[in-house]
C-alpha cells in the first residue's frame, strides 16, 4: 500500500470515529443540559445547547464533505475527491464552500462563548450590550461569520483550468488523485501571469485579510473577556459573604470548563489554521503537513463536549449513575445524585445570582 492511500485511508477513519463521536457526546450533552442543569445555570443552558447542536451537524458536514487540506508554494487547497460520490464537480465546490463556512461559524462560535459568561458576571454590561433583544445578537454573529467566509470562498477561490494546473502534480504525488477527479477551493496567493511571472492577487490578500480579522476577533474576545470574566468571578467570590459554596462551585466549574475549551480550540483550530493561512502567504511550501489540518479540524467537535460533562458536577454526577447503572450497581450513585438535586432546590431561594444569566 502506498503512503498516500493509507494516509488517506487513515484521515477518513479519523473522520468518521471523530463524527461518530461528535454526535453521540453532544446529543448526551444537550440531554444532560436539559434534564440535569442546575436551576441557576438559567438562559446560559440555551447556548450550550445551540453550540452542541452546530457541532453535532459540523461534524455530519465533515463526513460528507470528506475534506482533505492541502498546501503547495503560494498556495493552499481544500478539497475533496468526488471520482466515487454521487455529487459531481460544482456540487461538491458547494458542499467545500459550505464546510468552509462551518468554520467561520466555528470562529465566531469560540468569542461569543466568552462574551456570553463575561455579560452573566457583570451586570453593567449584560444591561448595556446584552439587554432585551440584543442577546439575539450573540445567537446571529455565527451565522454572520460563517455566511461571510462562504460567500468569499465561493466568490474569489472557484477553481479553474490555470489553478488545476498549478495543483495537478502535487495532488497526485501526494494522495495518488487526479485533478479531474476533485473539487475544491483554491487560495492562490501568487498566481502566474501569461509571461509566467507571479503577482500578488489583491482579491486573494483581501478576502484572507476578513478571514484573519475573524479569527483575531474572536481570540480577542476569548482572551480579553476570559480575563476579565475570571478576574470578576475570583472578585466577586472573595467579597460576598452570602454566597453558598454551591454557587461558588458552579462558578468554579463553569469557568474551568470554558478555560479547557480555550486550550481545545487554540491547538486544534486557531494554530493550525494561523500556520495554513501564513506559510503560502510568503511562499513556503508546508507540503504534507498541511493535511494535517483537515484531521484537527475533524477532531475538535469530538472532544469539545467533554469538559462540559465531566468538570460540571450535576452533568458529571448524571453520567457516573448512568454508567453505575449499567454495571448494576446505580443505588449509591443514584441517591446521591437526588440528594445534590433536593439540597440545591432548597437552598435556591436563598442564593445571590451573581453570574448566570
Amino acid at each position: 500500500m502506498q503512503l498516500s492511500e493509507f494516509w488517506n485511508i487513515f484521515l477518513k477513519t479519523v473522520q468518521y470515529l471523530s463524527a461518530f463521536m461528535s454526535v453521540s457526546l453532544n446529543c448526551v450533552l444537550i440531554f444532560l443540559i436539559l434534564a440535569h442543569s442546575p436551576k441557576k445555570l438559567g438562559l446560559y443552558k440555551y447556548l450550550m445547547i445551540y453550540i452542541s447542536s452546530f457541532e453535532a451537524l459540523y461534524s455530519i458536514w465533515d463526513v460528507t464533505t470528506e475534506p482533505m487540506v492541502h498546501s503547495y508554494k503560494a498556495a493552499f487547497v481544500v478539497f475533496r475527491n468526488f471520482k466515487h460520490s454521487d455529487f459531481d464537480r460544482e456540487q461538491s465546490f458547494i458542499l467545500i464552500v459550505i464546510y468552509c463556512g462551518c468554520f467561520g461559524f466555528s470562529l465566531a462560535i469560540f468569542g461569543v462563548h466568552f462574551v456570553y459568561r463575561y455579560g452573566a458576571v457583570v451586570k453593567e454590561f449584560r444591561d448595556k450590550w446584552l439587554g432585551g433583544n440584543k442577546i439575539y445578537i450573540l445567537f446571529f454573529m455565527p451565522i454572520f461569520y460563517g455566511t461571510w467566509w462562504s460567500i468569499l470562498c465561493y466568490l474569489y477561490f472557484h477553481f479553474d483550468s490555470s489553478t488545476d494546473d498549478y495543483m495537478r502534480r502535487t495532488i497526485f504525488d501526494g494522495y495518488d488523485i487526479a485533478i479531474e477527479d476533485t473539487s475544491y477551493i483554491i487560495v492562490l496567493f501568487h498566481p502566474i501571469d501569461k509571461y509566467g511571472n507571479t503577482y500578488p492577487d489583491i482579491a486573494v490578500f483581501a478576502s484572507i485579510a476578513c478571514m484573519w480579522f475573524m479569527i483575531l476577533s474572536s481570540v480577542f474576545c476569548v482572551f480579553f473577556f476570559g480575563l476579565k470574566c475570571y478576574i470578576r468571578i475570583s472578585d466577586a467570590l472573595s467579597k460576598t459573604c452570602n454566597v453558598s459554596s454551591v454557587t461558588k462551585s458552579l462558578q468554579q466549574q463553569l469557568f474551568q470548563a470554558l478555560v479547557v475549551q480555550t486550550v481545545i480550540p487554540l491547538i486544534l483550530m486557531y494554530i493550525p489554521i494561523a500556520i495554513l493561512f501564513t506559510f503560502p502567504m510568503i511562499a513556503v511550501d508546508i507540503g504534507f503537513a498541511s493535511s494535517f489540518i483537515a484531521m484537527t479540524i475533524a477532531v475538535y467537535p469530538a472532544i469539545d463536549p467533554l469538559p462540559n460533562m465531566f468538570i460540571i458536577k450535576n452533568y458529571r454526577k448524571a453520567v457516573f449513575a448512568f454508567f453505575a447503572l449499567i454495571f448494576r450497581n446505580p443505588c449509591s450513585s443514584l441517591r446521591r445524585a437526588q440528594c445534590t438535586q433536593v439540597e440545591l432546590v432548597s437552598r435556591s431561594g436563598t442564593e445571590q445570582n451573581i453570574g448566570i444569566i
